[in-house]
């Protein structure tokens, strides 16, 4: 009888385990969505200055199918990958040229002697540690909230300094990312992780991210307000000024009408 139980017990287990609801093919299912955003991320991240827009649509779809459920991987990843183009756009070219003078000053000074020198190399290597913080602040906070490109680039600087605990993670991360790159060159495992890496990178991202943002998000939304009303203003400003120069249009044409009577 024991015997019974303990095969029935057995069984539901492996039904359980198989099946289309059970903990196997949920996990399978979230690891291929978490490759499938990392593909789309490298294909839409080739033209460089899209990085940025591939890095919001990352971290939303993300968050929206791999943290919560969800099952529109590619949609939410286009959908937001369109909406932040533009201004995702500019913030990839401000990080790169500020990355490029970053590298290039912290080099400058490795290839110097002296106290003086080896105290600037330092600070350099600590700004560089601070810059990989702000862009995964960045783009992340610009996938959920919309707000001018001035509150994008900068909020992340105050986080990332008021937030050490968080931000020490995510250097964590990416210094794990560079070390497994690393030891596995010229090996078979270099390539698969090539391709899993970037989604990888980005669900470790999400589980500290996720915490600042919701401390921050009644700051996110009076930003997003305030830039809400901005546009409000200038769309008014637009209606006030056509309609003043059909005004004027109207008045002139009057004029010529009584000059021709």
């Amino acid at each position: 009888m024991s015997d019974i139980i303990i095969s029935t017990q057995r069984g539901e287990l492996i039904m359980d385990i198989f099946n289309y609801n059970g903990k196997l093919y949920n996990f399978l299912n979230k690891f291929w969505t978490l490759v499938w955003i990392s593909v789309l991320w490298i294909v839409c991240s080739i033209p460089i200055v899209t990085i940025g827009a591939s890095s919001c649509a990352a971290y939303y779809s993300m968050v929206k199918n791999v943290r919560h459920n969800e099952d529109r991987a590619t949609r939410d990843f286009f959908k937001s990958f369109k909406a932040n183009f533009k201004q995702a756009t500019v913030m990839t070219i401000i990080f790169i040229v500020a990355g490029v003078l970053f590298s290039y000053a912290t080099y400058f000074y490795y290839n110097r002697s002296g106290s003086f020198n080896l105290g600037l190399r330092w600070l350099f290597y600590i700004i560089i540690l601070v810059y990989l913080c702000v862009i995964t602040y960045a783009f992340s906070w610009l996938s959920r909230f919309e707000m001018s490109t001035f509150h994008a680039v900068t909020y992340p600087i105050a986080v990332t300094l008021m937030h050490l605990k968080f931000s020490v993670g995510l250097i964590i991360f990416w210094a794990a990312m560079f070390i497994v790159a690393y030891w596995s060159y010229n090996t078979f495992f270099f390539a698969p992780f090539l391709v899993i890496a970037p989604g990888l990178k980005c669900l470790l991202d999400t589980f500290l991210i996720e915490q600042v943002l919701k401390k921050y998000e009644p700051m996110a939304q009076a930003a997003a307000e305030e830039l809400e009303a901005k546009k409000n203003g200038n769309e008014s400003e637009k209606i006030d000024n056509s309609e003043s120069n059909e005004v004027t249009e109207s008045e002139v044409a009057k004029t010529t009408e009584n000059e021709n009577l």
